[in-house]
C-alpha cells in the first residue's frame, strides 16, 4: 500500500535540521542519490511552492498523476498543493531544492507577482518543467548556490537579503522562460480530467469529502470520473480523498494548539466522533493515540 505523508518547509527542517533555511519561510539545499528520502512506496502532498534544478541524473515522478521526467539542466516548479509520486532516481543524480512558504511570498507583493506570473504561463501550457541551456542553469544554479551561502551567513538584515535574492531568482527564471517558445500540449479528454480533478482535489479536499463535488465540478457523471482515476491511477476517487485527508489530520494531531474538535471543523467532519472513526478506519488507531505517540518521538 502507498504511503502518503505531508512535504513542507516544517516536516523537512525536522528531519533535516542542519540544511539552509530562514526560519521555516526559504529552505534551499543540494541533494544527491544517496540523501534522497522518498521510497517507491510513498508520496507526498507538496504544501509549499516548490523548486527543483537538476545538475545530473535523471529522476521520474508523478505530478498529480501526469508523468515527468527530470533530467540534467531540467528545473521543476509548482506550487502548493500538489502530489507527487517518485518512480525512479539514477545513481548518478544530483538537484538543489528551492522551498518558499507562502507566508514569504505575501510579505512581498513583488515576489508575489513574480511567482504569479510564472506559475500562471506554466499553468496555461500545461508544463511543470523548464528546460535550460547550459548557460541559463550556469546562472540558476550560481544564484541558488548563492542563497544557500547566504541562508547559511547570519547576514545582519537576512530577511531582506533573502528577498532580494528571491526576487533575483525567479525573475531570470521568468526571463527564460518568455524567451523559449512555448508550445501547448495537445492531451486527450481523458487526461485533461485527470488534470483538472487532481488540481480540484488537492484545493478542495478539507472541506468536500465526496466524489459528487468533484463530478459536478467537471459537469461529468461519478461513474466516468471514477473509471478515468482508478484507470489512471490504480486507486479510486474516495481513496485520494481519504489519503489527502489523512494527511492533513495527521500534520494537525502534530500541534498542540488544536483540540481534536477543533481539527474535526477544520476538516469539516460533522463531529470529533465521525472524524476519530474515519481516523481510525484510516490509519489503524485513535488520534489521541497517534498524538501521544508522535509528541514521545
Amino acid at each position: 500500500m502507498v504511503k502518503s505523508r505531508i512535504f513542507d518547509n516544517t516536516q523537512l527542517l525536522k528531519e533535516h535540521p542542519g540544511v539552509p533555511h530562514y526560519k521555516e519561510d526559504v529552505v534551499c539545499f543540494k541533494s544527491d542519490y544517496k540523501d534522497r528520502s522518498y521510497p517507491a512506496d510513498e508520496q507526498y502532498f507538496n504544501r509549499e511552492l516548490y523548486m527543483i534544478l537538476v545538475l545530473e541524473g535523471r529522476s521520474e515522478i508523478l505530478l498529480n498523476g501526469e508523468f515527468i521526467a527530470l533530467e540534467a539542466n531540467t528545473m521543476l516548479i509548482h506550487g502548493a498543493n500538489y502530489l507527487t509520486s517518485h518512480l525512479f532516481s539514477s545513481q548518478d543524480i544530483r538537484f538543489i531544492t528551492l522551498s518558499i512558504s507562502e507566508s514569504m511570498q505575501t510579505t512581498d507583493s513583488y515576489l508575489t507577482q513574480v511567482i504569479a506570473i510564472l506559475l500562471a504561463t506554466m499553468r496555461q501550457n500545461k508544463q511543470y518543467t523548464i528546460h535550460l541551456t547550459d548557460d541559463e542553469a550556469a546562472v540558476i544554479r550560481k544564484e541558488l548556490e548563492d542563497l544557500m551561502c547566504l541562508l547559511n551567513s547570519g547576514h545582519s538584515f537576512l530577511f531582506r537579503r533573502v528577498q532580494a535574492a528571491c526576487n533575483a531568482l525567479f525573475l531570470d527564471i521568468a526571463d527564460f522562460l518568455s524567451r523559449k517558445t512555448v508550445i501547448k500540449k495537445r492531451i486527450s479528454p481523458k487526461d485533461h480530467v485527470l488534470q483538472e480533478f487532481h488540481a480540484l482535489v488537492t484545493r478542495h479536499f478539507r472541506e468536500e469529502h465526496f466524489v459528487g463535488f468533484y463530478a459536478d465540478k467537471l459537469a461529468i457523471s461519478e461513474q466516468y470520473l471514477s473509471r478515468i482515476v482508478r484507470s489512471a491511477t490504480g486507486r479510486s476517487v474516495s481513496t485520494i480523498i481519504n489519503e489527502l485527508l489523512t494527511m492533513e489530520a495527521q500534520m494537525l494531531l502534530g500541534s498542540r494548539k488544536l483540540t481534536v474538535n477543533e481539527i474535526a471543523a477544520q476538516l469539516c467532519f460533522s463531529d470529533a466522533s465521525a472524524f476519530c472513526k474515519f481516523f481510525k478506519r484510516n490509519t489503524g488507531e485513535t488520534p489521541l493515540s497517534f498524538r501521544k505517540e508522535l509528541w514521545q518521538r
